[in-house]
């Protein structure tokens, strides 16, 4: 009788043979620890292939769904600071789309927070609880963000997307709302509709974060295509406490702008919550909206549609670029981690309810009837 014989067991070695590194970088990359050796993404790459072909099996929870990704989960991450976490209607729409795109039962979706503060590359053991101990190996990011999360996790080999933002980051694929077609786009619609005198409120003065420097951006180039006069009287910046306007700065930017001789016609606002607490506030004041003066939003959150009257604003994708994300990480697993940085952007649109119109002779006077 033919004796049965085992299956070889794949080795360190065989895996070292087959990339072309030695044994120690093998055991270094698989183990997520340097030993002081640091390998180029082209070696990595390398003994991922290799560990593929050979069909490798590691006994380490961490290093099997490092290698195998599917095995792990997506995780969606968010900072700690977002006013009621996943609750907060615009990251709960993009964690919607992430979950509807799963393709696969068996699959999962978890949540964390990160910490804007910690720098996660010299305190890696403060790094969120799924990327630490590799439960999840596929990561997508919303809300402002800490450049060091991201490094360190690209660094591990997870595949990253991040929504709504851009960092200057190479293997990092960032998706977002053309934010800067947003604010031109609502320019020409109020344009079209006869407002000459456009207000703006945005962020503070000298904000870095790339969403309100782009709709900064595409405010002035919207005032210039419609052939309208940009007047730095007319632009408001409110300051913010973690991301967030006070109804008390809002309100006042609000009365600063009516009470300019001449007055505008229409305000923007730079997104929805603070276009529903402008015209709450005028409306307190004596205001009719729109004959008095016409009010925008951005970003089409639900509170636009029941707000009285009905805000005209901006509709950002968010859903699509949940959706979006998980393609993009499914990408990166198929063909690697790319070398440069990646941008998608998501279009716009309008959407008309009551809160605008055309300008009438109410619009020149500075106080209400």
């Amino acid at each position: 009788m033919k004796s049965a014989t085992k299956e070889k067991r794949v080795t360190i070695a065989d895996i070292a043979r087959e990339s072309s590194v030695s044994s120690s970088a093998v055991s270094s990359f698989l183990n997520n620890r340097e030993y002081g050796i640091r390998l180029g993404k082209e070696a990595q790459l390398r003994i991922l292939e290799a560990c593929r072909r050979l069909d490798y099996r590691p006994k380490n929870d961490y290093a099997m769904r490092r290698l195998y990704p599917k095995l792990g989960d997506i995780c969606f991450l968010i900072n700690s600071v977002v006013p009621g976490g996943l609750h907060h209607q615009y990251y709960g729409k993009m964690l919607s789309g992430v979950v509807s795109s799963q393709d696969n039962s068996a699959q999962s979706v978890t949540y964390a927070l990160f910490d804007r503060e910690i720098d996660y590359e010299k305190e890696p053991d403060k790094l969120p609880p799924p990327m630490r101990n590799g439960s999840s190996t596929r990561f997508i990011a919303a809300s402002a963000p800490n450049p060091t999360l991201v490094r360190q996790a690209l660094k591990n080999g997870f595949p990253f997307v991040y929504l709504g933002h851009v960092l200057d980051i190479p293997g990092l694929c960032c998706i977002l709302p053309d934010y800067a077609e947003a604010t031109r786009m609502a320019i020409r619609y109020l344009a079209k509709l006869g407002h000459k005198r456009i207000a703006y409120i945005t962020g503070p003065l000298g904000e870095g974060l790339y969403n309100i420097l782009e709709m900064d951006r595409g405010f002035s180039e919207g005032i210039r295509e419609t052939g309208l006069k940009l007047s730095q009287e007319h632009i408001y910046h409110c300051e913010s406490h973690l991301g967030e306007y006070s109804r008390e700065d809002l309100a006042a930017a609000a009365d600063y702008l009516m009470a300019l001789n001449p007055r505008p016609t229409a305000i923007f606002c730079l997104h929805d919550p603070a276009a529903t607490v402008v015209s709450a506030h005028l409306q307190s004041r004596g205001y009719r909206i729109p004959d008095d003066v016409s009010i925008m939003g951005c970003n089409d959150e639900p509170a636009a549609a029941t707000h009285h009257p009905g805000l005209t604003t901006i509709h950002f994708p968010l859903e699509e670029m949940g959706v979006q994300a998980t393609k993009e990480i499914e990408k990166q697993i198929s063909l690697g981690i790319p070398e440069g940085r990646q941008i998608i952007k998501l279009p716009v649109k309008v959407v008309e309810r009551m809160s605008c119109g055309a300008p009438t002779n109410r619009n020149h006077e500075n106080e209400p009837n």
